[in-house]
């Protein structure tokens, strides 16, 4: 009988352990390639979805709309003012303007001779105390003096009047008048015309 040695069963376990350890290598090399790989398609597959969905179109704010609406207050001199309208829709990018339709102005509101001014379209900023009055501008002064503009801007702190375009007008005794400009100030009582001043006077019978 042949006895083997431990010395010779060495180079026997040698062997067996390098077996091992090539299988647990290639081990290590594959999982962090296949970890890698897998979070890399994840994040790709997240990517995409996030490009594939369309962000939702922003729902634009509706501008606050009034019907009938009115607005008070009081003159420097102390009269009493009143502004009416159809319909008022506040400005989006001033929340103090608000935009009219239809709007009149009475100055000397509850008077006996209240001023009424109209127009088409309006503008109204309350804190500043403007405003401004476009297209087919009707001012009766309760006078019997009737004057007609596509413009006029007003100051409801003081009541005045600038017209800032041509304007034509008519008194009591049938005269006539016609200019580039006009204002009105001390409460409808001067009147200023400007600008290729026009007149006609009727002799009265």
């Amino acid at each position: 009988m042949i006895a083997i040695t431990p010395a010779a069963q060495a180079p026997v376990r040698k062997k067996n352990r390098n077996r091992h350890r090539k299988p647990v290598r290639a081990l290590r090399t594959i999982l962090p390639t296949i970890a890698i790989g897998v979070f890399v398609a994840i994040v790709g597959q997240g990517v995409i979805r996030a490009l594939a969905v369309k962000p939702a179109p922003v729902a634009a704010t509706a501008p606050l709309r009034m019907d009938n609406p009115r607005f008070t207050g009081t003159l420097k001199d102390g009269r009493a003012f009143l502004i009416t309208a159809t319909s008022a829709t506040r400005d989006l990018n001033n929340a103090d303007q608000v935009f009219l339709k239809n709007p009149q102005l009475t100055r000397g509101y509850g008077s006996d001779a209240p001023t009424h001014v109209v127009s088409k379209d309006g503008a109204y900023q309350e804190e500043k105390g403007s405003l401004l009055l476009t297209g087919d501008v009707r001012i009766d002064n309760g006078a019997g003096y009737q004057f007609a503009s596509q413009k006029a801007l007003i100051d409801t702190r003081t009541g005045d009047l600038v017209g800032g375009a041509a304007v034509e007008g008519a008194g009591p005794n049938n005269g006539s008048v016609q200019a580039d400009d006009y204002s009105v100030s001390d409460k409808g009582d001067r009147v200023v015309f400007k600008g290729r001043v026009r007149t006609r006077l009727t002799p009265q019978q």
